[in-house]
């Protein structure tokens, strides 16, 4: 079954790398702003800019 923010997830880890940091972490945020991921999505989403930035 489709999980929109399994999807939404894993598109924003992708992005990492490609697209500037400040325009992944906004994109998240408005994604949490809607009610599909939460906070510890986003704690993940920042993981993986800070283990892209090493």
């Amino acid at each position: 079954m489709f999980d929109l923010r399994e999807f939404i997830l894993r598109g924003l880890k992708d992005a990492v790398g490609k697209m500037a940091d400040y325009q992944v972490i906004l994109n998240a945020a408005g994604w949490l702003e809607k009610g599909v991921l939460t906070e510890a999505d986003l704690a993940t989403v920042q993981a993986a800019i800070d283990g892209a930035a090493q």
